[in-house]
């Protein structure tokens, strides 16, 4: 009877199956044991028929006797999962070694080969000789609790005596471990999926497989079966996800990959999740081989590209840039931006470049009609230094007919005269004329001041820096740069732009649409200006809902290079490390990408929840990681292995680095899953 009770228990219980084929997978006994590692007696002949224990893979100690689990004692009833780290010495391998090197000299000159499976010692010998000791970080153990299988995060008890034995897992007990999630972990996923609109939790992404090392001849070969990775696609909504290595080892295959698991999982609940890349080397907005000639854009179908300059070649990417002419006031702010350490000391040029040319309300009619005259000249400042106009612009300004009288003698003849509207006198010109009319005007206001008919001058200090500006002279009559120091800037402005590019990608964004902004083309100072201008307005959009009472939309932003944009200098305050370190609480993902991890911020580092590393070629890049989590346990890997897509994974639901081959982007996958949901999604309308 209590063999068959134990035939029961041993089939239906989770510890026994995390042990695998516990006759097959055994490999040593623990005869060493602190509360952060174990020491565990090996041999040649155990390793061989496990096929070889390689650096940092899994282990698993267990002390109950997994045929008699009915009988084990409470204290027993655990997994404890181990990693390996390192040989070290038994007692006796001194005297170990001298046997070998005695050995090895007493052989003749025809021995030179390795001979049979002892190599010339008899079986006895070779037994003993081959006895090894491994150190090994615990990671946790698992234990039932309530029904369910859990992992802690440390060890509740040693035993000096140990009855411990320990096995490699392979197959579905590895699968098991890699994959398991506490079952508070799944509540709170559960709570977080519901809180972002879906309907349950995302089902789990496959995001590669198990790879210990990169000779992975025997623990991936033909015949061993790969273990696969999951994560959760919920792990990535509202929180930080860094992904670190060097250049061509697999960072943005790794980004496409979470990309499109995130787009998959929003796909099948019919949740809009706004996606924004800022795609520096424009790998994620254009085809390349690597990735069987498609793109993230020709994956999804819902994506929209932008580039920040003209690209007929390729009719579908949309303007980043802005129109000076169509959004003046978003104009004087961006040449204020960029002209910050150019400008000078001028008095004019500061004046002007600092000013305002927001709208005032219209039924303030004075400070209305003052707006639209700054305005106009404006328009005359940029078209002098060079900004294509919008085809047949024309300028349109208010002005008194005391003032016209004045100028009207410094006019060529032939000029056109004013129109007439609701008892108000108006210009409307082209720009060649609007520039005649405002040099004429302020050679006027020169000689004896242009009257206004609120009182005081027409020709305000406001007013009065832009026409000089337009001159590119002083009050005093000295010569200033003018409209030429704005020259420079002229590839930030699009004549063909309609509207405010910003809240454009907003609009796309807050649909659930993919947005991609090709920063891979035109000056460097553009694409950080621009995607600057692009990220402060959903952080306010997400943070002004938060405020107001409002669930914010789930936001993924995606950003490369980002030591130039987190960096240590970086003040916290600034826009990006307020993105990183603040985003989560408005419902904004941040995941960003670098070869150099010591150059974040190390707040926003502190902060991060998931973490993909592959390749990194220096110790002071190893240093800074080997801080977080036990990243430490693979610093020599990291810096040796440099196989594309060998990276080591911590998400936020698991609670140890697991080391992964990250599965390649495969466009034809993710087109045949997209295409499977929007038919399953199609049939259940059909159903109803």
């Amino acid at each position: 009877m209590a063999d068959i009770l134990n035939q029961i228990v041993t089939s239906e219980n989770e510890l026994v199956k995390l042990l695998g084929n516990y006759n097959e997978s055994f490999v040593g006994y623990v005869y060493g044991m602190r509360f952060d590692e174990v020491l565990i007696l090996t041999n040649d002949n155990w390793k061989h028929l496990v096929n070889g224990i390689p650096h940092n893979s899994f282990l698993v100690s267990a002390g109950f006797n997994p045929e008699r689990m009915a009988d084990a004692a409470i204290i027993d009833k655990e997994v404890v999962l181990l990693r390996v780290l390192e040989p070290v010495n038994l007692p006796q391998d001194n005297d170990f070694i001298r046997t070998r090197i005695e050995h090895h000299q007493r052989r003749t000159s025809n021995e030179k080969l390795p001979g049979d499976v002892n190599d010339g010692m008899d079986p006895m010998t070779a037994s003993e000789l081959q006895a090894g000791g491994l150190r090994c970080s615990i990671l946790g153990t698992f234990y039932i609790e309530n029904g369910q299988l859990r992992l802690g995060s440390d060890i509740e008890n040693f035993m000096t005596l140990s009855r411990m034995r320990a096995y490699k897992p392979s197959g579905d007990a590895l699968a098991m471990i890699v994959n398991h999630i506490n079952p508070e972990v799944q509540t709170k996923a559960i709570e977080e999926a519901h809180k972002a609109g879906f309907k349950k939790i995302p089902s789990p992404i496959e995001i590669g497989t198990v790879r210990y090392t990169s000779t992975a001849r025997m623990h991936r070969g033909p015949n061993t079966p790969l273990v696969k990775v999951l994560i959760q696609p919920t792990d990535f909504l509202s929180r930080r996800t860094a992904v670190l290595g060097m250049t061509r080892t697999g960072k943005s295959n790794t980004v496409k990959t979470t990309v499109s698991a995130v787009a998959l999982a929003a796909l099948t609940d019919n949740i809009p999740v706004g996606q924004l890349i800022f795609d520096i080397n424009g790998e994620y907005a254009n085809a390349n081989a690597q990735d069987d000639g498609s793109s993230i854009a020709d994956v999804f179908e819902n994506t929209v590209c932008y580039r920040a300059i003209d690209t007929p070649e390729k009719p579908n990417f949309k303007d980043l840039r802005i129109n000076f002419y169509d959004q003046p006031d978003v104009a004087l702010g961006l040449l204020e931006q960029l002209s910050r350490e150019t400008r000078g000391n001028a008095q004019d040029i500061t004046t002007f470049i600092t000013s305002s040319l927001d709208e005032p309300d219209r039924s303030e009619r004075g400070d209305h009609n003052r707006w639209q005259v700054r305005k106009a000249v404006f328009h005359c400042i940029i078209y002098s230094s060079q900004y294509q106009a919008p085809a047949n612009f024309r300028i349109d300004f208010p002005v008194s007919g005391q003032v016209v009288a004045l100028v009207q003698p410094e006019l060529p003849a032939g000029f056109p005269s004013t129109i007439t509207r609701g008892n108000q006198p108006f210009y409307q010109l082209t720009l060649d004329q609007a520039k005649i009319w405002f040099l004429a005007a302020r050679r006027i206001n020169r000689s004896s001041p242009l009257p206004s008919s609120g009182g005081g001058g027409w020709v305000d200090s406001s007013l009065q820096a832009y026409l000089n500006v337009l001159a590119n002279e002083s009050s005093g009559g000295t010569y200033i740069r003018g409209y030429r120091q704005l020259q420079e800037y002229v590839e930030y402005h699009s004549s063909t732009r309609h509207g405010d590019v910003v809240q454009e990608i907003l609009n796309f964004l807050y649909s659930g649409r993919i947005v991609i902004l090709d920063l891979s083309a035109g000056p460097v100072s553009i694409r950080k200006t621009l995607s600057e201008r692009v990220a402060v307005a959903v952080f306010n959009r997400q943070f002004d809902d938060l405020n107001h009472g409002k669930q914010p939309m789930n936001v993924v932003l995606y950003v490369e290079e980002a030591h130039n944009l987190i960096g240590k200098s970086a003040a916290l305050t600034d826009t990006w490390p307020r993105i990183a370190k603040e985003g989560a609480k408005a419902r904004i993902a941040f995941v960003y990408a670098t070869q150099e991890p010591s150059s974040v911020h190390p707040n926003i580092l502190a902060n991060t929840e998931n973490w993909f590393v592959t390749h990194l070629n220096n110790d002071d890049e190893l240093k800074t990681l080997g801080k977080f989590y036990d990243f430490s346990d693979f610093i020599a890997s990291l810096k040796a292995a440099q196989d594309v897509g060998f990276a080591r994974i911590k998400t936020l639901s698991s609670p140890f680095v697991i080391p992964t081959q990250i599965n390649r982007f495969t466009p034809s996958e993710i087109i045949a899953a997209v295409a499977k949901i929007k038919n399953n999604t199609e049939e259940v309308k059909n159903a109803i």
